[in-house]
């Protein structure tokens, strides 16, 4: 609800309870007839992933999974991927490809080039991995998690390592920290910290009075934002939003947390419009939603922890949540939730929420006596008393930061290493002499002469467009060749793409191997990809693929193709040897019996206006060793002593090659003997068993053996012969062969029907079909058999005939009485629409406040073709939130529902709603979330509060005839003591 608000100099707010939540989903809309932009976007991303396109090439025990969908501006989207090697994550191994919604690869970047053959067994333990990584804090509150992987960030050589997630606190800052330890000696190759501390300042906005969203539910409003999901402000002692029975928040003073909440709505507001209209994203985390700030930390700080951000204080005691520390952390929580994540060089992970911050303050343009737009942090709040805590267009003016890239940038503290990506930013988005009173920056030694600006939309535009390319590991230098690509992507012109290397230039980040160059457009450029991407094949065997070419810039323009990589002994010809961009061709490979089994990657090389790879999987297989079946039908039989029973021996080649088989029978009782015709067969054929009785054998039954020997040994089948002395009985036996088929509604199937006389005379045998399924016609031709004999079955479908599998029987009626087998058929529909289902596993969970659970969400094609989905959960109270991870998949495709309590949340059963929406429709599943809380009757029981105990988030203790929860990582901070409001919650009496 739009409240204007009457504040003076400053703003805040106050807490409730209710989070928005999601109605339910809408009916399901008519089939699209064409694919989506985005759906186009990222089948071609999941081509050039598999064609191992330029960048993406992998070994062949290597597989890239798709991770996260991100719409960028002008039909671009950025499609993030995560590598496994052998099953195992590869920390350091991601990939992103930029494609548009015409199905065109534009970009593709990978954090890693270096190929990956590590063992998978560790040769240290998780627990010794552990007690390692525990050394890296200071105290350590529980061990989140622990997995093998494989690391190799930043080229590095790959190793088999453990990472293990760690809660606690650094000597200074709360923490949660990835330790990645060598499996093979123990060795810590590398750490990151989800937990990332500011600096900026400011609390003051106007002119008076702002009008901010807030929510009115029945008598109160609240400090929840009605229409951008997640997006609220809370109490850092209470973990609530700040509620009023009016629609007016903050007292005007600095130093009220009513004030700073007003001041993180209003900011976080303009942030998210920004972020909406000036760069395409959608919401804070890019899917629509936002994560909660709490306003009253005991610090001169503000975090972003990795899932909320907490707002400290000045020197003053003003909560500083000015626009450009709001928009500041929230940058860091854009930087996690953009492909490859935090965790880069040093200054990065600053800079980016600098720029943020900036854009923020040019975005909602406040006059200059409020906090308007401007290249500083922290101008209008001293948070220590010194002024500007940053300087983006001259970032040596405060505390002598550093302008100029240099080698010495990676070893900075954090937020000195800011200086010239901030530097950087600042030139791409006023240049070196801007005029009109805004100031002039330096360029550094070697620099160009000067650098003209692109006004700072687009260069947020172009910032923003290298995190969509971002992997792990980032560097000063990928960020470089992440924004050039991200420019020319932008601008044909490559009037954007020059600014943007100059403002490079200016700051001496120096040119990379293999960055983007740009000429003006019609430049020539195209992708390859081929389809399959790989192929297994005995020695002696031949596969195909198709390579397919796409004009992605320029015009139509001839591509010359070659193939490299073939193993010895093999031929691998690619037909036609050139194409025109859009065309394809053939890849064939040939093998030969001398073809050495393993997998080798086939590259083909495109070489246009420029060069383009892919990669092609071949595996040989282990030539298999020859081995064949035997059986009989049918494999038993009646027959009156003195005569004669036949039978088939069926041979199968199983493995291998053809071989020759000779038949004999083992184990024939007396006055019985077997032959066989022909006695020796190719396995694959067959023979015909004749069973002779004499007249004196003995009655009764028994089995005798079938045999065949060949080379590769000896196999078997069993017949069962029963002997009569009394006068012979008729009887016949019914088989149906094939017995299945399947059709679509409107066609037909045949098979055979087979009769065989098993004793006595052979007689006559009427056909029919029993239990058939609605719309289907059973004709034999002919109707009626002598027994040995065969008939044709013919079934008939109509157009109506319902969709779906039945068993019917065919029976055969002669005098010995009636014989049955059974057919089942199948009947597809004419043309299935594209459908899917979305079901959750488990349905239900019960967590105790301030823990988490898990559930996995499931989907399916259940018609037609699979589809790209989009995932959304709503329905979280107040303490709880939840994500789908990933947010996109296709049908067919899982992801991992997680559900997050505080030690907030109120005791209660709630329903969660995980809804995945398609090109078909959409279709939704529910979780029933019961959250407990630990009884508060009484201190019985309950640990009394130690002064040289040490505490963290969610410990209950009794103090002074009173239960208290910690929401704070304490030591001697006294419950109900004036300067531990902070840490404690009254939980009542006891």
């Amino acid at each position: 609800m739009k409240r204007s608000l009457a504040l003076a100099l400053a703003l805040g707010v106050v807490p409730v309870a209710a989070w928005a939540t999601a109605s339910s989903a809408a009916p399901t809309p008519a089939p699209a007839a064409q694919p989506s932009s985005q759906v186009r976007a990222v089948q071609a991303a999941d081509r050039a992933v598999a064609s191992g396109l330029d960048s993406l090439a992998s070994g062949g025990k290597e597989h890239y999974d798709r991770r996260i969908v991100t719409p960028w501006v002008d039909d671009l989207y950025s499609v993030a991927y995560e590598r496994t090697y052998r099953g195992l994550p590869v920390v350091g191994g991601d990939a992103v490809v930029l494609a548009d919604g015409q199905g065109r690869v534009r970009v593709t970047t990978a954090a890693s080039h270096t190929p990956i053959g590590v063992s998978t067994i560790p040769a240290v333990s998780a627990g010794a991995a552990e007690s390692t990584s525990r050394a890296k804090l200071a105290a350590v509150d529980k061990v989140d998690s622990h997995r093998l992987i494989v690391h190799t960030v930043g080229d590095t050589a790959p190793r088999l390592a453990w990472e293990t997630v760690l809660s606690g606190r650094t000597a200074t800052a709360p923490s949660h920290l990835h330790v990645y330890v060598d499996a093979a000696d123990g060795t810590v190759l590398g750490q990151r910290d989800d937990v990332v501390a500011g600096t900026a300042v400011s609390q003051w906005n106007g002119p008076a009075p702002l009008t901010i969203d807030t929510t009115h539910s029945g008598s109160s409003y609240t400090t929840v934002d009605p229409v951008r999901p997640g997006v609220q402000c809370q109490d850092y002692a209470t973990k609530q939003p700040f509620s009023k029975s009016t629609d007016s928040f903050g007292t005007g003073q600095a130093s009220s947390k009513e004030t700073g909440c007003a001041d993180v709505l209003w900011s976080t507001q303009h942030e998210w419009d920004m972020l909406k209209n000036w760069l395409g994203r959608s919401g804070i985390d890019g899917n629509g939603r936002g994560v909660p700030v709490q306003v009253g930390l005991s610090d001169v700080n503000a975090f972003w922890t990795g899932d909320h951000i907490e707002i400290g204080h000045n020197n003053a005691n003003q909560w500083i949540a000015s626009m450009d520390v709001v928009g500041h952390e929230h940058g860091h929580a854009i930087d996690q939730y953009t492909p490859g994540g935090a965790g880069q060089e040093a200054g990065l992970g600053e800079a980016t929420g600098d720029i943020f911050g900036a854009l923020t303050e040019a975005y909602t343009n406040e006059p200059s006596n409020f906090d308007g737009p401007d290249y500083t942090v922290g101008e209008t709040i001293n948070l220590v008393g010194t002024g500007p805590i940053r300087n983006m267009y001259n970032p040596s003016l405060v505390s002598n930061d550093p302008n100029c890239y240099s080698s010495s940038i990676p070893n900075t503290e954090v937020h000195k290493a800011a200086g010239p990506l901030n530097h950087w930013f600042y030139l791409l988005a006023e240049g070196s002499n801007p005029g009109g009173g805004k100031p002039s920056s330096p360029i550094c030694s070697g620099g160009p002469a000067s650098v003209t600006g692109a006004g700072i939309q687009t260069a947020g535009k172009v910032f923003y467009g290298a995190m969509l390319l971002k992997t792990s590991g980032m560097t000063y230098k990928k960020y470089r060749v992440a924004t050039l690509q991200a420019a020319k992507a932008l601008d044909a012109t490559c009037v954007l793409f020059n600014k943007t290397k100059a403002a490079w230039d200016a700051i001496t980040v120096p040119t990379q191997s293999g960055e983007a160059t740009c000429t003006a457009q019609p430049s020539n450029d195209f992708s390859m990809a081929l389809s399959p991407a790989s192929g297994s094949v005995a020695p002696g065997g031949t596969l195909t693929s198709t390579l397919s070419t796409v004009t992605t810039a320029g015009s139509p323009h001839t591509v010359n193709l070659t193939v490299s990589g073939a193993p010895a002994n093999t031929t691998v010809t690619v037909n036609p040897t050139s194409v025109t961009s859009g065309g394809s061709a053939t890849l064939s490979v040939v093998t030969t019996a001398r073809t050495t089994p393993g997998t080798y990657p086939i590259t083909v090389t495109g070489v246009g206006s420029v060069t383009h790879t892919v990669q092609y999987q071949l595996t040989v297989l282990t030539a298999p060793n020859d081995d064949f079946l035997v059986s009989v039908s049918p494999n038993s039989g009646t027959v009156q002593a003195g005569g004669t029973l036949t039978s088939t021996v069926r041979t199968t080649t199983t493995t291998g090659s053809p071989q020759t088989v000779t038949l004999s029978a083992k184990g024939l009782p007396d006055g019985v003997s077997v032959a066989f015709d022909p006695p020796t067969v190719t396995s694959g054929g067959t023979s015909t068993m004749t069973v002779s009785t004499a007249a004196n054998a003995a009655a009764g039954s028994s089995t005798f053996a079938v045999v065949g020997v060949a080379n590769s040994g000896t196999r078997t089948d069993g017949y069962t012969l029963t002997v009569t002395t009394g006068p012979t009985t008729d009887d016949f036996l019914v088989s149906v062969n094939p017995n299945s088929g399947t059709t679509q509604a409107g066609g037909k199937l045949t098979t055979t029907v087979t009769t065989t006389t098993t004793s006595g005379s052979p007689q006559t045998v009427t056909l029919s079909a029993k239990g058939l399924p609605d719309g289907v016609v059973a004709v034999f031709d002919p109707p009626t058999v002598t027994s040995g004999g065969t008939s044709t079955l013919t079934l008939i479908t109509t157009t109506d005939t319902p969709p779906g599998s039945a068993t019917f029987a065919v029976a055969g009626v002669a005098n010995s009485g009636t014989r049955t087998d059974g057919y089942t058929i199948t009947v597809t529909g004419t043309t299935p629409t594209n459908d899917f289902s979305v079901a959750l596993n488990p349905n239900s969970g019960s967590v105790q406040a301030g823990q988490s659970t898990t559930s996995t969400v499931v989907t399916a094609t259940t018609s037609g073709n699979p589809q790209m989905l989009t995932l959304s959960v709503a329905g979280a109270p107040t303490g709880v939130s939840a994500t789908v991870a990933p947010s996109s998949v296709t049908s067919g495709g899982s992801a991992t529902l997680t559900v997050t309590t505080t030690s907030a949340a109120l005791a209660g059963t709630y329903t969660l709603t995980v809804t995945g929406t398609g090109p078909s429709g959409a279709h939704s599943a529910d979780y029933t979330l019961t959250v407990t809380r630990p009884d508060p009757g009484g201190c019985s029981g309950v640990q009394e509060w130690s002064a040289g105990s040490s505490y963290v988030p969610g410990d209950r203790v009794a103090h002074n005839g009173h239960l208290w929860n910690s929401v704070w990582w304490s030591t001697g901070a006294e419950p109900g003591a004036p300067q531990s409001w902070a840490v404690w919650n009254d939980g009542g009496p006891c």
